[in-house]
């Protein structure tokens, strides 16, 4: 049974007469029989009683006709799902983000990007890097946005910009008052850190145990912004990304660390060149990669003493 074959069915249930339902088609009156009598022999049954010059639906018929109606309708959408997927208008892209860049630079590219594809479904997951990549790798996830994720998973990543960390102290810590700063200052400090797993606590503790201090005060927060908090309470310092610190929250001061200066490149994991993918993962990656390298350029500029 094919579908064109309905469709002439319904053509003449809704004319009322092979003729005119030829005509409707564009089909010769004879193609018109062929199909009805196809129908016929696939399905074992009478659409149509024959007397003489006059046809009239059966019961059969009638029933093929109202049901094959609602397949051609959902044939019909399912052709135009097929063209929108096919031109990028739609499907479901699964987006992993780490922070502050899913908090920060993500919610108004999303929201432009779903305003010009309303039939775009999107779903935003945010991990660390670790996490993140795991699920790109096993296909979880279609793109992510992180720091490099391990080569043993062999995802692609594609550098967007460089995320500059800074220090964050309470506005009345001795370091406030300090215009330089560097990796020893912090020896008598209690740095608060991040979770295990966060990309940038491992960035503070290369560098800094490179230099012969140990970071690890014993208070670990899962949060930037309950580090800011646990900062602006005086418990202590954090070194955090400067989009988080931008602009400075209130009763602290924000401070660069020279030699070395702090820095994690975030970019894009894919499972694979992202040539040979959907028009709309295309599309989407496009504008992560334009907005992202735009937003990130204002961000860069951090002052290195802070109100006092």
């Amino acid at each position: 049974m094919e579908l064109r074959h309905l469709t002439t069915l319904h053509a003449i249930v809704r004319h009322g007469t092979f003729r005119r339902a030829a005509q409707a088609l564009n089909y010769s009156q004879s193609a018109v029989t062929a199909h009805v009598k196809q129908l016929e022999r696939d399905l074992d049954v009478a659409l149509f009683t024959r007397r003489g010059k006059r046809v009239a639906i059966t019961e059969a018929g009638r029933v093929l006709a109202e049901q094959g109606g609602w397949l051609l309708e959902r044939a019909s959408l399912l052709r135009q799902l097929m063209s929108n997927l096919a031109a990028g208008d739609a499907g479901h892209v699964r987006l992993g983000a780490i922070e502050p860049v899913a908090s920060l630079r993500l919610p108004s590219l999303i929201a432009r990007f779903c305003r010009s594809r309303p039939r775009v479904g999107l779903t935003l997951e945010i991990g660390g890097t670790a996490t993140i990549g795991r699920r790109v790798a096993s296909g979880d996830l279609d793109l992510g946005i992180c720091s490099a994720p391990p080569a043993r998973l062999g995802l692609a990543f594609e550098p967007l910009f460089v995320e500059l960390l800074v220090l964050l102290v309470p506005r009345r810590h001795p370091l406030a008052r300090r215009p330089r700063l560097g990796p020893a200052d912090l020896a008598a400090c209690r740095l608060l850190l991040s979770d295990e797993a966060c990309a940038y606590r491992a960035v503070v503790e290369q560098a800094l145990g490179a230099r012969g201090t140990n970071p690890y005060s014993g208070i670990e927060i899962g949060s930037l912004d309950g580090l800011v908090a646990t900062v602006r309470e005086g418990l202590g310092v954090a070194i955090l990304p400067a989009a988080s610190v931008t602009p400075q929250p209130a009763d602290t001061v924000v401070r660069r660390l020279s030699a070395p200066e702090l820095a994690l490149t975030v970019g894009l994991a894919t499972r694979e060149a992202l040539d040979g993918t959907s028009r709309l993962l295309a599309a989407f990656a496009n504008l992560l990669r334009a907005e992202l390298k735009r937003s990130s350029a204002a961000q860069r500029t951090v002052p290195r003493r802070g109100a006092s």
